[in-house]
């Protein structure tokens, strides 16, 4: 395990997001999961509204335990493979599609990233929940947003966690 860095996060956004979106297809098929294409960049634009308190995020994480599960958000360990989150569908349906194609989508996710780095630099110190690691400021968030999008880029065989400097978890103790 190493620390993930902020340079590490800010060079994947300014020199590789862009190029990867653009070859994702609508008939592209996920390594795992349900997530269409589609649904997976309308999911990257509803994450990064919640990053700006749009919608309400119940943080499931008992308030003790946050420091040492916020530890991940610095390390460069990614997001499991067929991580649930609690705020999608319980019954593992996928939510109705907003927008009427994937580049439409595309577009949306685009207007979020602006909006959220605006957001952010207009609201210095602002902390808006995750529903894992609780309160986040901006830095902490471009760190997940990293980690996530990786996570969705890595699903749909785009890259992989090797090729942006993160690694799979370590499976857990059995005891």
């Amino acid at each position: 395990m190493q620390e993930l860095t902020h340079a590490q996060a800010n060079a994947f956004f300014e020199n590789k997001l862009g190029g990867l979106l653009r070859k994702l297809t609508p008939d592209m098929h996920p390594a795992w999961g349900k997530m269409t294409a589609h649904h997976m960049v309308e999911h990257l634009a509803w994450v990064i509204d919640g990053a700006m308190g749009k919608w309400e995020v119940t943080v499931i994480t008992p308030e003790e335990k946050l420091p040492r599960m916020r530890q991940f958000v610095y390390t460069n360990y990614a997001i499991s493979r067929n991580f649930e989150h609690p705020n999608m569908p319980a019954n593992g349906e996928l939510p109705p599609l907003q927008t009427v194609n994937i580049e439409a989508a595309k577009e949306v996710f685009w207007q979020k990233w602006a909006e959220f780095d605006a957001f952010m630099a207009s609201n210095p110190g602002k902390q808006t929940n995750h529903v894992v690691f609780g309160p986040l400021n901006y830095d902490e968030w471009r760190l997940m947003q990293f980690k996530h999008v990786v996570h969705h880029l890595t699903q749909f065989g785009l890259t992989t966690l090797e090729e942006e400097g993160l690694e799979a978890l370590p499976p857990r103790p059995t005891a």
